[in-house]
C-alpha cells in the first residue's frame, strides 16, 4: 500500500531518513515546476529545490501538522522564491532600474516558452505580468489544483482573504490577456481554454 505524504512526514519527524528521502522524491517535479515558470536558468531552479528542501528540514521540528506535508512544502517554496526576487529587484534597483512588481518587469521567466504554442506563450506573458504573489496563487490553483483551504494554508491567510485575492487575480489576468491578445476571438479562446493551456503548460514545465 502507498505511504501517504503524511505517513511520510511524520515518520520523517521521528527520525526516518528514508521516509524524507521519500517525500522529497515526490514533490521534486512539483516544486521544480513551481520555480521553472518564473526563473530561466535550469541550474538556478534546481538551487531553489534544494533550498526549499532545505528549508524543510530546518523547519522540522516546527511543523504541528496544522497543514499538509503539500501546502508546508509549497509554504517554503513560495517563501524561498520571495527572498529570490527581492534579491535580484534589490541588485537591479542599485543598478538604476525601476522597481520591480512581476517577474516580466523584473527581465525573468522560463527559457522554454519559445517552444510553446501562441495560446500557452500568451498565457504565460500574462502570468508573468501579474504582481508575484498574483501569478504564485493562479500556477497553484490551476497547475496543482490546490483548493481554496490549501491555498490559504501556503500564504498563511483565511480561507475567505484567499478567494477574494483569487477572484482579483483571475480578473487581472483576463485584463493582461485582453492586452495582450490580438483580437477579441483569440481573448476568448484563451479564456475558454484556460485550464487546458494550463495543464500542458504543467506537462512542459517537467523536469
Amino acid at each position: 500500500m502507498a505511504t501517504s505524504d503524511q505517513e511520510l512526514l511524520q515518520a520523517w519527524r521521528d527520525g526516518d531518513r528514508q521516509a524524507g528521502s521519500e517525500l522529497i522524491t515526490r514533490y521534486f517535479r512539483p516544486l521544480y515546476r513551481f520555480f521553472a515558470s518564473k526563473v530561466a536558468a535550469p541550474s538556478e531552479v534546481e538551487d531553489l529545490v534544494q533550498r526549499t528542501f532545505a528549508g524543510a528540514v530546518e523547519g522540522l521540528d516546527r511543523f504541528r501538522g496544522q497543514a499538509s506535508a503539500r501546502t508546508w512544502l509549497f509554504a517554503i517554496a513560495r517563501n524561498i522564491l520571495k527572498q529570490w526576487y527581492e534579491r535580484r529587484a534589490r541588485a537591479r534597483t542599485r543598478e538604476g532600474s525601476t522597481p520591480e512588481r512581476s517577474i516580466a518587469d523584473l527581465g525573468a521567466g522560463p527559457n522554454t516558452i519559445l517552444e510553446l504554442r501562441h495560446e500557452q506563450r500568451l498565457l504565460v506573458a500574462a502570468l508573468q505580468r501579474l504582481p508575484l504573489d498574483a501569478q504564485v496563487l493562479l500556477e497553484l490553483t490551476y497547475w496543482e489544483r490546490l483548493k481554496a483551504r490549501e491555498l490559504a494554508e501556503v500564504f498563511g491567510v483565511p480561507e475567505g482573504t484567499i478567494r477574494t485575492r483569487l477572484r482579483k487575480a483571475k480578473l487581472d489576468l483576463r485584463g493582461t490577456l485582453d492586452e495582450l491578445a490580438r483580437t477579441a476571438e483569440e481573448l476568448e479562446a484563451t479564456m475558454k481554454g484556460l485550464e487546458t493551456w494550463a495543464g500542458e503548460l504543467r506537462n512542459a514545465w517537467q523536469r
